[in-house]
């Protein structure tokens, strides 16, 4: 699984795929995931989808929860 979603990676991408015969799964937020990695990897998960799931609450937001 690859966590990004740069463009930068497509290239390996392919090589884990097509060489190696990965199957290859992408986490990233999908506005701003490039398209050619989206088009190329197995499985994408938009992290736009459902972002509470995956981003981490910062200290001050869990002390309001708790008030």
């Amino acid at each position: 699984m690859l966590v990004s979603g740069d463009g930068d990676f497509v290239p390996l991408v392919q090589h884990l795929k097509h060489a190696l015969g990965c199957y290859v799964e992408v986490l990233a937020f999908g506005k701003t995931s490039a398209q050619k990695l989206v088009e190329e990897v197995d499985n994408f998960i938009d992290m736009d989808q459902n972002f509470q799931k995956y981003l981490i609450r910062i200290a001050s937001q869990k002390a309001k929860e708790k008030s």
